[in-house]
């Protein structure tokens, strides 16, 4: 394990703590960005494993994560292109994909959406150009939620200039977002849904997938059953499930 990654995993694990403590004591985004830093250290950890694999380990290690991530957003798309057939989507993709290397959960989305969902556009917001950064002073880009607002997010669907009445985002929703999103569906294909419990019951978020507190991680296969494969890692909440995912987990949930 690189000094990188030890030093990655126990920053994620201090803020963690230290978040779940400040939830304790009533703050709001305490929960939430426990959550997030737990979602970091897993991922610290995986990167670990893969990168002290080699040769053929190696690959099936990130052959692995990559056919977990397809089966992630092909989930959805299923469950849009049965319940929501006929429906006319935008997608939001990875700011960071340029189109030059796969995109699994792009991919996985796809094929799980079939015919039933027509795509009329897909769009990203636009990565701050990063000034300096290959100089020794070279400056860090500013975190995601600084430069992905409400307001870009509403900039780079109205620059689709399509008719729409989806938006399945990859990237999640910035603060505000879905204010702005009255009168449309959507879907959420990966990360929190701490704040949007309400969303959800009333039918403004459709469907979102978020990763099980209780998921497991391991070097074995991936289930050659996509439900199993799924439920071993990620949870599909919808307003038809969403008391029952509510009452087995709590915890992912903002408790009003």
């Amino acid at each position: 394990m690189s000094i990188i990654q030890i030093i990655v995993m126990i920053v994620a694990g201090i803020i963690a703590f230290v978040a779940m403590n400040k939830q304790k004591s009533g703050a709001a985004w305490g929960q939430p960005v426990a959550i997030i830093c737990a979602i970091v250290a897993i991922v610290a950890a995986l990167w670990s494993m893969v990168s002290n694999l080699s040769g053929s380990g190696a690959k099936k290690a990130q052959d692995r994560e990559v056919e977990f991530q397809k089966i992630q957003t092909r989930k959805l798309g299923q469950y849009l292109a049965q319940n929501h057939a006929g429906a006319k989507a935008i997608i939001i993709n990875d700011p960071f994909n340029d189109g030059t290397r796969p995109n699994p959960m792009l991919e996985g989305l796809k094929d799980g959406l079939g015919s039933a969902i027509t795509v009329v556009a897909e769009v990203a917001p636009p990565v701050p150009k990063i000034e300096n950064a290959e100089g020794p002073e070279g400056e860090m880009m500013a975190p995601m939620e600084t430069w992905y607002t409400a307001k870009a997010m509403d900039d780079i669907l109205k620059g689709a200039n399509a008719d729409y009445d989806m938006v399945i985002t990859c990237i999640g929703l910035p603060a505000g977002g879905l204010l702005r999103l009255k009168g449309k569906k959507v879907a959420i294909a990966g990360g929190s849904v701490y704040e949007y419990g309400a969303a959800i019951q009333g039918k403004v978020i459709v469907a979102a997938v978020t990763y099980k507190p209780d998921a497991v991680y391991d070097d074995k296969p991936v289930p050659s059953n996509m439900e199993e494969a799924f439920n071993k890692r990620y949870l599909l909440v919808t307003p038809e499930n969403l008391a029952e995912v509510a009452g087995k987990y709590a915890e992912l949930f903002e408790k009003k």
